[in-house]
């Protein structure tokens, strides 16, 4: 009996939790509705609004869970990997840096200028790099799935 009360009021406080939030939209479906190049986002926000979730605001990721962007090997050997990965995702096991990721990424929803902006960003502001990607790459990687 105490067990089910318990679980009731739990019950109880999500949801009122739930309902007391004003935003009813799911966060995981905001990535479906059309980009934010009006807005005109540098490639910092772009990457805090869509990457720092799981690859965190410093862009070391989570070991064995989320892959590192910063200081990373698998990204800085090809940063048209990462344009691979924000337009189709990935689902297939990784090495980064010598740890075997397994996890899934989604796709994410960003226009061409967009997706240069925020691996432009990781890769010369987050990694202090010379690479540089261009609209090009990213229509060769779409050409070249």
């Amino acid at each position: 009996m105490r067990t089910l009360l318990s679980i009731n009021t739990f019950l109880a406080i999500v949801a009122l939790a739930l309902l007391s939030c004003q935003n009813t939209e799911d966060p995981s479906l905001k990535q479906l509705h059309k980009s934010n190049a009006a807005q005109n986002l540098s490639g910092k926000d772009l990457y805090m609004m869509h990457c720092a979730a799981c690859h965190q605001n410093n862009a070391k990721g989570v070991k064995g869970i989320f892959p590192p962007l910063k200081d990373s090997d698998y990204f800085l050997e090809d940063p048209k990997r990462a344009i691979h990965n924000i337009l189709y995702g990935q689902s297939e096991k990784i090495k980064v840096n010598g740890v075997v990721y397994k996890g899934l990424m989604p796709a994410v929803k960003m226009s061409d200028s967009e997706v240069v902006k925020v691996v432009n960003y990781l890769v010369k502001d987050v990694n202090k790099s010379n690479q540089i990607i261009n609209l090009n790459d990213v229509k060769w990687v779409k050409q070249n799935p």
